[in-house]
This record gives structure tokens, C-alpha cells and sequence, in this order.
């Protein structure tokens, strides 16, 4: 489709209309892929899902595997996947593009957020865990009371997460300072491509 009309006096005309129908088709195809990756994924999860638990219960039937659901791992980190995917796509839905802030800081602090979420979630069950095997029975003494461990190894997620938060929120204005923010396009720029690609067509 022809964007740029050269006139005789050799001013450069750009057809606005056919542009914006442009951007508009282009809009449209990107949310139909982000369709398809999120629904491909979601059955990939989903086979993976079924072929576990469909191994589990082959192995508890024959009482080879224990009774310690541990497919309930697999289910609980295919959730973690979907949900990282929809906070990965969510800012491309939600936010307009920005200089100052790009999408892709969005997708890199939310998903940043939810691995915090994951290991402090996972140290709360384990530890609750831990803590009904180390109980003392009835009537028996324990010298330790303290059945909660002290070492919150979660803290060393958090805080490194919390240091790559900080580095991904200045990544735009280090960058955009020394070489240019690459969402940051003057329209003098646009005009100027579209004038060469129309002369190469």
C-alpha cells in the first residue's frame, strides 16, 4: 500500500488515512497472536498437567508412589507460568507506549512481583509443613519451643529482586540519555523512512 506521494515541487504527502487503517490492522494482528500464544501455552500446560497426574495415579494405584501428592508442584508452577504470561501481556493491553517509561519495564516489575510472591508462598507451605513433622507429641518434651525456622531465605529473593527493579527502571533513562530511547520516534523520522522505503518500492 502506498503510504508517501511525491508532488511535482517534490513535497512529500503522506496519506494519513491509509496509515492510521494501517497501525490499526497491524494492532489487530498482534492481539490476535498474543491470542494464540496465550492459548497455546495454556494447552501445552495443560497436557503436561494431565500426563503427570495421569503417572502419579498409576504409580499410587500400584502403591509405587507414595501418597505425597507431588504433581500438585507441577499444577502449582503451570499457574505460575499462566499467570506470568497474562502479566506479561497485560501492560501491551493496558498502557499506552511511552518514552519515559517503555511496556517491557511493566512486564519485567510485574513479572519481577510475582517471584516474589512464588518464594514466599512456597517458604510459608514448606515451613508450615516442616513444622507438623517437628512437632512434639503429646506428653513428650522438647528443648526447642521454636519450631519455626529462622532463616528466611525468601529475603535474598526479595532483595535481589528488589536491586534488578531499580537497575530495569533506570535501564531507560541510562539508555535513552546515552544512545536513545528506541520508543522515543519523531515524526520527522517516520516521515523520512517511509520517504525511502516509497522510493525503493
Amino acid at each position: 500500500m502506498q503510504y508517501v506521494n511525491v508532488g511535482p515541487g517534490g513535497q512529500v504527502q503522506i496519506d494519513q488515512q491509509a496509515l492510521k487503517r494501517a497501525e490499526a490492522e497491524h494492532k489487530v494482528k498482534c492481539g490476535r497472536y498474543l491470542k494464540f500464544a496465550f492459548f497455546a501455552h495454556l494447552a501445552a500446560l495443560l497436557l503436561v498437567n494431565i500426563v503427570v497426574w495421569g503417572i502419579y495415579g498409576m504409580l499410587r494405584s500400584k502403591d509405587r508412589g507414595g501418597t505425597y501428592p507431588w504433581p500438585l508442584w507441577v499444577t502449582f508452577g503451570s499457574i505460575v507460568l499462566v499467570i506470568a504470561h497474562l502479566l506479561s501481556m497485560l501492560p501491551y493491553y493496558v498502557c499506552k507506549p511511552s518514552s519515559g517509561c517503555p511496556r517491557w519495564v511493566w512486564v519485567v516489575l510485574l513479572n519481577l512481583l510475582l517471584v516474589n510472591i512464588v518464594a514466599w508462598a512456597v517458604y510459608a507451605t514448606s515451613e508450615s509443613e516442616a513444622n507438623l513433622g517437628r512437632r512434639p507429641t503429646a506428653g513428650a518434651k522438647s528443648g526447642n519451643e521454636n519450631w519455626r525456622s529462622e532463616y528466611l531465605w525468601p529475603a535474598w529473593v526479595s532483595g535481589s529482586t528488589a536491586l534488578a527493579a531499580l537497575v530495569v527502571v533506570a535501564m531507560p533513562w541510562i539508555c535513552g540519555h546515552f544512545f536513545g530511547i528506541h520508543d522515543d520516534v519523531g515524526d520527522s523520522e517516520v516521515d523520512e523512512e517511509m520517504y525511502y522505503r516509497s522510493d525503493s518500492d
